[in-house]
């Protein structure tokens, strides 16, 4: 025969214990009206087909992460993935940025 013990144990979650669940009922409820349409649509229909133009979907200029301080430019470049790596170590071990690391290299070798 097997004994239970959960009933002297601690419980972790403070749950309230657990109820009967309440009787089952056949009633029908009826669904609810159709709404009517409150609006009519004012756009007109967009053309289908692969070459349509569609100005909804049109992809904004990709704006700069942050702003750019006066008297700066932004600058974009593209290097190996290892010296990318480099920039960023040697970057975080003088406690600066990759672009202020980036200006004292150009300053001291051009």
């Amino acid at each position: 025969m097997v004994k239970d013990d959960t009933k002297e144990q601690i419980s972790l979650f403070d749950l309230p214990p657990q109820e009967k669940p309440a009787k089952i009922t056949t009633e029908v409820k009826q669904k609810p009206a159709p709404r009517k349409e409150q609006s009519k649509r004012k756009e007109p229909a967009r053309p289908v087909g692969r070459g349509a133009p569609r100005k909804e979907e049109a992809k904004p200029a990709k704006a700069a992460p942050g702003p750019v301080p006066a008297g700066d430019v932004r600058l974009t470049a593209n290097i190996r993935e290892e010296l990318h790596l480099k920039l960023k170590i040697a970057a975080a071990t003088r406690r600066t940025t990759i672009g202020e690391l980036i200006e004292e290299l150009v300053e001291t070798y051009l």
